[in-house]
Formats: structure tokens, sequence, C-alpha cells
């Protein structure tokens, strides 16, 4: 999902993790709607990767597993996938992280909570700039992770417009002004010249 600030990427993504039930029209999830679906069972299937990340004075492992029990080879891998495998060679995955993380940079902060919903492991996996914070290298990474996932399906909210990613995904939301101005993929959209054109061709000049 692409468009400029404030075009209401953010909060479609709101919506569809039920954070407001006080919408008009239809969600539907799996021919459901969404606001007569339990929360604990929508958070079960979805997972948020956001630009906020809350983190607790612990250990790096311990605030990417929230204390759960996962095999330590899975948990190597969400390490590997969200770029943490420098900070966990510096500091060691017991290194602990600071009040809110205050020990960590943003970029680290962020690459934990990636790793986390990495983790889980849920069907649907919503992400909201979650690369902001990162280096390009890392963001590129990350977002290839991402997009490889077995069986999960991933609605991702990106200001990278970066064709080697954007020819990956199934279907490209254009938004603005709150609504859906174009949608396809990267190959349509280009060749119909309209907003999303005009704005990866901004992005890359």
């Amino acid at each position: 999902m692409v468009g400029t600030s404030g075009s209401g990427k953010s909060t479609l993504l709101q919506l569809l993790m039920g954070a407001n039930s006080d919408y008009s029209g239809s969600i539907l999830l799996n021919d459901r709607e969404l606001k007569e679906i339990n929360a604990d069972n929508l958070y079960d299937v979805m997972s948020l990767i956001g630009q906020d990340v809350f983190l607790f004075n612990d250990t790096i492992r311990n605030n990417i597993t929230m204390f759960g029990d996962f095999p330590a080879e899975r948990v190597s891998a969400v390490i590997r996938q969200a770029g943490l495998s420098e900070l966990i060679a510096e500091r060691g995955a017991d290194y602990l992280c600071g009040e809110n993380g205050s020990g960590l940079s943003g970029g680290e902060r962020q690459r934990i909570a990636i790793a986390r919903a990495l983790l889980r492991r849920t069907p649907i996996l919503l992400v909201d700039e979650a690369t902001a914070a990162l280096d390009a290298e890392t963001a590129h990474s990350v977002s290839e992770a991402i997009l490889h996932l077995p069986e999960v399906s991933s609605i991702t909210v990106t200001h990278r417009l970066e064709e080697s990613l954007l020819c990956q995904y199934d279907r490209i939301f254009v938004m603005k002004g709150g609504r859906l101005a174009e949608q396809g993929n990267f190959e349509e959209l280009m060749e119909r010249r309209g907003l999303f054109y005009s704005l990866y061709t901004v992005a890359n000049s």
C-alpha cells in the first residue's frame, strides 16, 4: 500500500487490527464481519509491525520471544531475518535493552519489533513502515524476508518505492485522501501513468 502522508494507509491497517469498530461499510475476514470477531481470536491470526515500538527493560531475547518458549533455531532464524545478527554478536542476546529500549538505537528497536512479529508466524502480517528507521541495505533485506515468508499473507505500507521489491507484490493499492485511488501490479500501474507512476517517478528521480 502506497500514498502520500495522510492518505489513510496507517488508518486502514488500524481498522484491520480491530482498533476501531465504529466504522461504516464492511470489513470481512473469511466472510465474517471484523467487528464481530473476538479481539483475542483476531490477534491469533494477525501480527502488526508498526512504527511505534514498545520494549521493556529485559534482555534482547525476552523482548523478541515475549517470554514464550520457542525452538532456538526458530529464534535464530528471525534474528537473522530482522538484521539483528550483528547486534547479538556485539552485545549478546542477554543484553538489557533499558526502559522502553533506551539502551538501543531506533533502528535496533525496530529490528527487535520485526523479529518479534516474525516469530509469531501468524497467517496475516500487517507491516506499517516497519523499515523506515533502518538503513537502505537492511531495509531491503528485511522487506525481502517478509515477502518470502511461507504461508503468510502480508499487507505492507511503505514509502520505499523500489522496483525490485514492488514487482514482487501481488497487488499494489494506492491511497489518496482516505480513498483507494488505484490498484494493480507494478507493471499495470506504471503503464497507466497515473498517481502511482507520479509517486514512483518522484521517489526515484
